[in-house]
């Protein structure tokens, strides 16, 4: 590589670590939005239940403890949706982000091997063609690798919301 590439390479790297970062600003802004809005609820029935307090008003303090925790519960799971949306965007850039680099750097290393075919003795062939294999496999390997993570995360998430279903389920019984 000579000088003209580094920095055109080093000015690439920049414009994609400036943009994850806006990425990242703009899942931290979604975040914040979302726990602002929890905070606020939260403060809203506090609210109310301080001046249901101070009137001595037990049963409708006792109502609104009530519809408080079944609507804590149901916020939760909204909360927990929007938090999870959010990363798995993050997740998913980043894994593209890093599946693009792979064939870069696989398409490079074939490139090369084509390249330097002619100037290694005998059997270069064979080994090019190894070199080939082995990063195309790579890269195989890390897409299945990452539907198999997706699934997993998706298989457990439906299982966390089963077992909250099933306890909500038996608390009304």
């Amino acid at each position: 590589m000579d000088k003209k590439d580094i920095q055109a390479w080093q000015q690439e790297k920049a414009r994609e670590l400036f943009a994850y970062s806006h990425k990242l600003l703009d899942a931290a802004k979604d975040l914040s939005e979302h726990h602002i809005a929890e905070i606020q609820w939260g403060m809203k029935n506090a609210m109310e239940s301080a001046k249901s307090a101070a009137k001595n008003d037990l049963t409708k303090l006792k109502e609104l403890q009530e519809s408080a925790a079944q609507e804590a519960a149901k916020r939760a799971t909204v909360y927990q949706k929007k938090v999870k949306s959010v990363l798995k965007d993050l997740g998913e850039d980043a894994a593209d982000g890093t599946e693009k680099h792979l064939e870069k750097v696989r398409s490079s290393l074939v490139g090369w091997l084509e390249d330097v075919e002619d100037k290694i003795p005998g059997h270069a062939d064979k080994l090019s063609k190894v070199v080939h294999e082995m990063s195309t496999t790579g890269q195989k390997m890390f897409k299945e690798g990452r539907k198999i993570v997706n699934h997993v995360a998706d298989t457990a998430e439906k299982n966390i919301e089963e077992h909250l279903r099933k306890g909500s389920d038996t608390k009304k019984k």
